[in-house]
C-alpha cells in the first residue's frame, strides 16, 4: 500500500513523514523506519485542486503503517490548534472525516485503500486537538479530572453527543472519532 500511495502521482506533492499541523504534532513510533509508514496531507491535496469555493473540507492527515503481511492500520487525523474546544463545530469535524472516507478513500482512491490485496489491523479516527492542553499540566489525577470536568462543562463537543454517536462505516466494519491531546496518539504498528 505505502509503495501504491508514493507511485501515485497525484499524491506525491502530499507525501510526509511529519505529521504536524497548525503547531500541533503526533508522534511516530521511533521503532518505525521511513520505509514503514507515509502520510498524506488530505486538506492539502483538496486545495491543491483549486476547486475554489467548492473545496471541500477534509482532514489534515491519512497515515498507512506497515504492518507487513500486506496488512496496514490506518491513521485519520484532524488536527485543531486552538484554546478553547468551543473553536470548532461538530459538524465541521464530522464533514471533514466524511469527506476523506467516503470521497477520498471510497472514491478517488478506492484502488489504494479498497483494494482488497490489502488488509487492515485497524482503522484509527482521531481529533487531536491542544485545547484540552491544561489539563496535561495537573499535578495528581484528581487535579485533572476535575479540570477535565470542568473543560467538558463547557465543550460543545462532549455536550453536542452528535461526535460520539456519528459512526463511519469502511469495509463492513464501524469506526467513531476518538478524542486526542499531542503528542498522542503514537502512530505505530498493530501486531
Amino acid at each position: 500500500m505505502i509503495q501504491q500511495i508514493k507511485d501515485t502521482s497525484e499524491l506525491k506533492d502530499y507525501l510526509t513523514q511529519q505529521i504536524e499541523d497548525a503547531g500541533l504534532a503526533v508522534d511516530v513510533d521511533s521503532n518505525l523506519l521511513k520505509d514503514e509508514y507515509i502520510g498524506i496531507k488530505i486538506d492539502e491535496y483538496y486545495m491543491g485542486l483549486h476547486l475554489g469555493g467548492e473545496t471541500p473540507k477534509a482532514v489534515n492527515f491519512i497515515v498507512s503503517v506497515d504492518c507487513q503481511c500486506d496488512a496496514y492500520v490506518l491513521y485519520i487525523l484532524e488536527l485543531k490548534n486552538v484554546k478553547s474546544p468551543k473553536s470548532y463545530t461538530t459538524d465541521d469535524i464530522i464533514e471533514k472525516f466524511e469527506t476523506t472516507i467516503e470521497r477520498f478513500m471510497k472514491e478517488e482512491f478506492k484502488d489504494i485503500f479498497l483494494n482488497d490485496k490489502y488488509k487492515y489491523k485497524d482503522i484509527k479516527l482521531y481529533l487531536v486537538t491542544s485545547a484540552y492542553g491544561n489539563a496535561m499540566g495537573q499535578k495528581n489525577f484528581e487535579d485533572y479530572v476535575k479540570l477535565l470536568d470542568k473543560i467538558n462543562q463547557k465543550d460543545t463537543l462532549v455536550n453536542d453527543s452528535k461526535l460520539s454517536r456519528k459512526f463511519f462505516c469502511f469495509r463492513k466494519r464501524v469506526y467513531r472519532i476518538e478524542r486526542e491531546i499531542p503528542p498522542n496518539p503514537l502512530i505505530k504498528r498493530v501486531v
